[in-house]
């Protein structure tokens, strides 16, 4: 079914996936990622997209600091590990210099807090199994899109495949989800797999996920959690609380066109 998938542009690895029964397949049965197959009906598969649980985490805006203020801080957390009150005192005296009263106190009440969250991992025996984040942001990822360079649609079909896919069979899904499993966005990586990185090429394919499909870059505060294979890949997110306006706004934009 699956044999005659070709995907070769900017010699992506999709084509592979898709082919390589170690992968997708795998990856289906295991249950780490959901993979859909998009047939004709002749049964020619025409494109896949697979999609997976995710994880966003957001970002303590009051804790971004300069490297001098990163040094800083280190260092009272290490003074306070050792319990070393004179170490202390010299580096309150130390940051009444480099700084107010105010931010003085504050990288103290920082320092205080990841310290803090240092030894509560170590307390409760998960020291070495936790990942300490101010917060975590549920999230669908939309991990595969890919479609058959090999596939032509009918003379008649004017809508873009990837296109109407997204928003017809995608989005739906991603909504029915939701309607059982609490989850604030839905997010990607567009991916360039080429040896020497077309800078125009990525910013196109990340223009179309944009203008097409909606997605935009993370707010302020939300980072990305990214894994080797998406190495070069640029993330965009989506509020899965705006996809179904998103959707029928894209149709009424599509059908002025």
């Amino acid at each position: 079914m699956v044999s005659e998938f070709t995907s070769k542009k900017n010699n992506n690895t999709l084509e592979n996936y898709i082919r390589d029964a170690d992968k997708a397949w795998a990856d289906d049965l295991e249950g780490e990622t959901r993979v859909y197959l998009v047939k004709d009906e002749s049964g020619t598969v025409a494109l896949f997209f697979s999609i997976k649980c995710g994880l966003l985490v957001g970002d303590n805006l009051e804790e971004r600091l300069s490297e001098e203020k990163q040094e800083f801080v280190e260092t009272v957390i290490e003074a306070k590990k050792a319990k070393d009150e004179k170490s202390l005192d010299n580096m309150y005296e130390a940051g009444l210099g480099m700084y107010d009263l105010e931010e003085c106190d504050r990288l103290f009440n920082i320092a205080s807090r990841r310290l803090e969250r240092k030894q509560e991992s170590k307390e409760i025996g998960q020291s070495e199994s936790t990942i300490n984040v101010q917060n975590c942001i549920s999230a669908i990822e939309l991990r595969h899109l890919c479609k058959n360079e090999k596939y032509y649609l009918p003379k008649d079909v004017t809508i873009p495949l990837g296109f109407g896919i997204f928003w017809e069979v995608i989005v739906p899904t991603v909504i029915d989800i939701t309607k059982k499993i609490g989850c604030k966005y839905l997010y990607l990586y567009a991916a360039d797999k080429t040896e020497q990185k077309d800078t125009i090429e990525v910013k196109k394919l990340i223009s179309h996920y944009k203008s097409n499909f909606k997605f935009s870059e993370c707010d302020e505060g939300i980072k990305f959690i990214k894994p080797e294979y998406d190495n070069y890949c640029y993330g965009l997110v989506q509020l899965i609380s705006e996809l179904q306006n998103n959707r029928e706004a894209i149709w009424h934009e599509f059908s002025d066109i």
